[in-house]
């Protein structure tokens, strides 16, 4: 992987856990790559998500996206995880038409789809050992 970074690399995003084969990336050692070379990190754990724990410090992560049904929580629900500092990860609004959310999205929340997907993530955070 390192290899094939070049001088306009600005992100690495990688899957935590490949879906088809079951591999598990080295995340811990691909962050160090990326802190090294001054490159943020998006780690995509849908796969692991409630089934590997996640360090987002030690792991070197700047962002991470999940999807709630990929943990039996609704469909059509998602989160976004944002490094605040160290490096402060900036990013441009995509939905323009509101400022709602410190400007990054516009338009009525899915509050019972959140409430259900912050459910499943803590049934998944205390059966996470025990499912594993």
């Amino acid at each position: 992987m390192e290899a094939a970074i070049k001088p306009t690399t600005i992100l690495i995003s990688i899957m935590y856990v490949n879906n088809e084969i079951g591999t598990v990336m080295p995340i811990k050692e691909i962050g160090a790559i990326a802190k090294k070379k001054g490159i943020l990190l998006l780690l995509i754990p849908t796969q692991a998500a409630g089934k590997i724990s996640v360090d987002i410090n030690k792991d070197g992560i700047d962002l991470m996206a999940f999807s709630a049904h990929k943990i039996y929580g609704p469909k059509g629900v998602g989160a976004l995880y944002v490094r605040r500092k160290n490096p402060r990860v900036k990013l441009a609004a995509q939905i323009d038409g509101g400022d709602m959310k410190a400007g990054m999205r516009s338009g009525t929340l899915n509050v019972p789809g959140i409430v259900g997907f912050g459910k499943a993530c803590d049934i998944c955070l205390n059966e996470m050992e025990e499912e594993n």
